[in-house]
């Protein structure tokens, strides 16, 4: 059963009595304390970290929440979700939820449930399984790779992630696209006490088999330089060893096989050991050289990473350095001290990381992109606001992007919309906030930022960090936002939205140099394992601009080292190179369009505690970044401001259809068409206000009054096109149907008529110039041969009773009464039945209970026919010769009819013809023994009684006489008579 919410303070802010920050607070502290960790203020939903399963996330809260409006239902991730699917398929528009708060707040996990949700609502045929599978699937292996465990949060994201969903007309995920930010690569060296490496070093070593250990050389965590600096191996919450077996398992679903993941494993195992390589100084103060001091060591990582030990000692003990240019290009081999062999191990340790980060990001995407473009819901979440003790370069560029997110959402729920109230004359008492953007100018801004500062001093060979902080403090002197440290040189305070940072410039240009030798490009070049090689080959595409990104390269390419900015390619000289720091702006600033280009939804995340307690509250912190966050200044615009606005235009083509006066279509002024509408529907004034070119709704009700109404007129409307729909086609098919049934009854009468012209014709080759012909037979129609004279052929106690005796292959061909003639040479009354293969000879009787109404005098087969014999007269007698039986005599006047269809039948049954005999004398067997027929023509038949039309008359007389039946005939037409031409 769905987990009902509790009813505990307010659900939306807005509805607060008292407006303050402590009221605001009371309300979220009650509410958490309460096990509610969902509030909102309208639009925006703020989330508390509960630090414990709160049984509100499984599958019927999804039905609960799904195509439900806000002020139906708790706030809940799930309406989040479900409002910006919602708006997707409606407006047809992108749509982004925009996740923020401190490391720890619980960013991560909303990012789950919103992937969940969307999954749950969505199609189920096996393309869109597939997709979202895959989509789902890349969470466990993304947290694998780019988790770990900090002081703060033990599942922390070290990097930013930008995940975008793809759906099709039908509202069904389709594909997508991953885009990570800045991993704190860092961590792969080194880690702070009480923290971990990323997950998946520990999720290797505790899952891997016996023999992947052997394989791959893997020793304890305790025993790795990598790994025990933070002398930190577990993680409450999470077990490597299953954690390693659910990697794995999403490895596949994106495409990784087995032989690519033993690779990745070894490169791991590889990068592990590259911590464990020690070096010996030899020689004396300058002129002292690194060496290896275990050789073993590099053996096992040449072999893990398929390159030549000799070659991997020779890239990080010394350096190749090139003079001159052209045809003078003169290189040199430098010996390289322990301080910088060191340098250089950790270089290629954190590089061979980053790039398989960035391949397994690739692989995802992979296995998810789409060729077409579509509309997409983009789901940001992205590393907290940081504050340590120690604040390096990695805080530096994760607090510069949270500063540029909260300016996003300054500008678009504060400023922005305070703004459009007076652009459009809307009557409104501006609210203050705290505007961030001199802190973001103070950072990125050119030519005189801190990023651009420090690029610069990259450029110098000379430059270091002391001399950065001389120009950060001489620049930046007079800046609200900026501060040097008296007492500490190498230290300055931004001041940022959420608080006063204190930065430590040791390493700041290093980090931002990202400096890789050429040496070690080329020894990974040489790699013999593919993977290897493959990450080192990869060029990034263009971020941006096209020719802005080649002149780019073309200055790393004439640069002195290779770096995370054209990963392919060896540079030969020392001129700029593409800094970290100058990257990641670009990548700020392309997330920044992407973001500014869609619908945004707002999910504030709010850390509760320091100490991860479940349900623990700290007034100051969580009064701190409700300060921050701009939560109060938020309120106090959507308690003042309009919860819808939208220009005139698109708010007609939302909901024209809802009355009569602006129904079918509206075409006239836009603004005339919405009063006319509101007033129709008897929207009170007091609800909206007309600005210049949109209209503005004040509270929520009666907007959603107008979706409700919304919903149920398309409906309408769409049974209604239904109806007219199924009407016009249900008459097509009747107008094909009745067109079909004409053109097939013609068909069929055409090959009727072509079938029976064919019997007629075969009934001339057999009496023609054989017996005299009788006017009926003469003008007999080709209608007569369907044969069913006694229509028989759907009467059920014929079509049982030829079932009976035939089983399920008898079918009725002819029905016809005769006139038999019995062993004593009288006339009775009885009736023949052909099938293909018999002949039924029956008499009736009054209906039965059961149905029946006649009984088998007589059953003749086909194959026991010896022949028929006719006379050469105009009568209708004739004899049927049964072999080994007695004959059947008989007369009718279908004569004709059924001698032809008769002859037809028997030829298709035995494939023969039957034999047919013209004779005026016909000897039979009857059943008292040897009889004869004898006929005679005569002009006139003595004491034949007045009929009553001449079709009545009889043609022939039959009078027994000793040992025959003697049968007068009247004269006929001659026998060459033809009724039609023969074809």
């Amino acid at each position: 059963m769905a987990t009902k919410q509790k009813n505990v303070g307010v659900d939306d802010l807005v509805m607060l009595t008292e407006v303050s920050e402590k009221s605001l607070l009371d309300n979220l502290n009650q509410r958490y304390k309460d096990g509610v960790i969902y509030t909102s203020i309208g639009p925006v939903l703020i989330s508390l970290n509960p630090y414990k399963q709160l049984g509100i996330y499984g599958k019927d809260q999804i039905n609960l929440y799904k195509g439900k409006h806000e002020f139906e239902i708790p706030p809940h991730i799930y309406s989040i979700a479900d409002k910006a699917y919602r708006s997707l398929l409606s407006e047809r528009e992108n749509q982004c939820i925009i996740i923020s708060g401190e490391s720890g707040a619980g960013k991560t996990e909303a990012s789950k449930y919103i992937m969940q949700y969307i999954a749950s609502i969505t199609g189920s045929s096996t393309e869109v399984e597939r997709v979202k599978k895959q989509i789902l699937e890349s969470n466990p292996l993304l947290e694998a790779f780019g988790n770990a465990k900090t002081l703060r949060n033990n599942n922390s994201s070290r990097f930013g992630k930008y995940m975008e969903i793809q759906f099709n007309l039908g509202g069904d995920p389709e594909g997508g696209k991953i885009t990570n930010y800045l991993l704190e690569k860092s961590r792969v060296i080194n880690q702070t006490v009480g923290e971990r490496n990323f997950h998946i070093f520990y999720q290797l070593l505790r899952g891997a088999s016996a023999e992947e250990k052997s394989k791959l050389h893997l020793l304890s965590p305790e025993s790795y330089v990598y790994l025990n600096k933070g002398k930190c191996y577990t993680a409450d919450g999470i077990d490597d060893n299953v954690a390693f077996k659910q990697t794995r398992h999403a490895m596949k679903i994106v495409g990784i096989d087995e032989p690519l993941q033993e690779q990745i494993f070894r490169l791991l195992s590889a990068i592990l050991l590259l911590g464990n390589l020690n070096f010996t100084a030899t020689g004396t103060g300058n002129n002292s050289n690194a060496t290896i001091s275990d050789k073993n060591i590099a053996n096992t990582i040449g072999e893990l990473m398929g390159v030549d030990p000799i070659l991997l000692e020779q890239s990080l003990i010394s350096r190749m350095i090139s003079t001159g240019q052209g045809a003078r290009v003169s290189n040199y081999q430098v010996p390289q001290n322990v301080e910088q062999a060191l340098y250089a191990r950790d270089a290629f340790a954190k590089a061979l990381y980053s790039k398989l980060f960035d391949f397994i990001v690739r692989k995802i995407n992979e296995s998810i992109e789409v060729k077409t473009s579509g509309k997409v819901i983009g789901v940001l979440d992205i590393y907290g606001f940081e504050i340590f003790e120690n604040n390096s370069f990695e805080q530096f560029c994760i607090n510069y992007v949270n500063e540029t997110l909260q300016q996003i959402f300054i500008d678009l729920t504060l400023k922005t919309e305070q703004e459009e109230y007076v652009s459009e004359g809307i009557k409104w008492i501006p609210v203050d906030y705290i505007n961030n953007k001199p802190c973001v100018d103070l950072i990125e801004k050119k030519p005189i930022g801190i990023l651009s500062l420090l690029d610069e001093e990259c450029l110098f060979p000379e430059g270091n960090d002391a001399s950065l902080m001389e120009k950060l403090n001489k620049h930046f002197a007079n800046n609200s936002h900026y501060s040097n440290v008296q007492q500490v040189r190498n230290q300055f305070i931004i001041d940022h939205y959420a608080g006063k940072v204190f930065y430590n410039i040791n390493g700041f240009l290093d980090k931002n140099r990202d400096t890789l030798f050429n040496d070690l490009v080329t020894l990974a070049l040489s790699s013999k394992v593919a993977l290897v090689n493959e990450i080192f080959t990869y060029v990034a595409p263009p971020l941006e601009d096209v020719e802005q990104e080649k002149k780019n390269r073309d200055k790393m390419v004439r640069g002195g080292y290779a770096n995370t900015g054209a990963k392919s390619v060896i540079p030969t000289d020392k001129k700029r190179p593409i800094t970290a720091g100058f990257q990641f702006k670009n990548q700020v600033g392309a997330l920044l369009k992407s973001l500014y280009s869609c619908s945004p939804h707002y999910i504030r995340c709010i850390k509760p505690n320091e100490n991860k307690r479940s349900l623990d509250w700290d007034q100051e912190k969580c009064s701190e970044q409700v300060r921050y966050l701009g939560l109060y200044e938020n309120l106090l615009v959507r308690r003042a401001g309009y919860c819808y606005r939208q220009t005139f235009a698109k708010f007609m083509r939302r909901y024209y259809m809802l009355a009569k006066s602006t129904w079918p279509k509206w075409t006239g002024d836009a603004q005339q068409g919405a009063q006319l509408l509101l007033d129709e529907l008897g929207i009170p004034k007091q609800e909206y206000q007309f600005g210049k070119t949109k209209i503005f709704i004040r509270n929520p009700q009666p907007l959603h009054s107008l979706e409700d109404k919304r919903v149920v007129r398309i409906e309408q409307l769409v049974t209604m096109l239904q109806s007219v729909w199924k009407m016009y086609k249900q008459r097509q098919w009747y107008k094909r149907t009745i067109a079909a049934r004409k053109i097939q009854r013609s068909y069929r009468g055409w090959l009727l008529r072509r079938e029976h012209v064919k019997l007629k014709n075969q009934s001339l080759s057999i009496f023609l110039n054989n017996k005299e012909r009788n006017r009926q037979s003469i003008q007999l129609g080709s209608i007569a041969f369907i044969g069913d004279f006694l229509s028989l052929a759907k009467d059920s106690f014929t079509q049982a009773t030829i079932k009976k005796e035939e089983g399920d292959q008898g079918t009725l061909e002819l029905s016809v009464h005769v006139n038999k003639v019995s062993r004593h040479h009288k006339i009775q009354k009885r009736a023949l039945l052909i099938t293909k293969s018999h002949i039924y000879a029956i008499s009736s009787h009054k209906p039965k209970k059961d149905g029946s109404w006649f009984n088998i005098k007589r059953k003749i087969p086909f194959s026991s026919i010896e022949n028929i014999t006719l006379s050469k007269l105009s009568d209708n007698f004739f004899v049927i010769h049964v072999a080994n039986e007695h004959d059947y005599v008989c007369e009718t006047n279908k004569k004709t009819v059924l001698i032809t269809l008769l002859s037809k039948l028997y030829h298709e049954n035995l494939q023969k013809n039957i034999q047919i005999e013209f004779k005026d004398s016909i000897p039979y067997r009857s059943q008292k023994g040897t009889s004869e027929l004898k006929f005679s023509k005569v002009d006139q038949i003595p004491h034949q009684k007045p009929a009553a039309s001449a079709a009545d008359v009889e043609n022939y007389s039959a009078k027994p006489e000793k040992g025959c039946l003697k049968i007068l005939v009247l004269p006929g037409l001659p026998p060459e008579t033809k009724s039609i031409i023969i074809s």
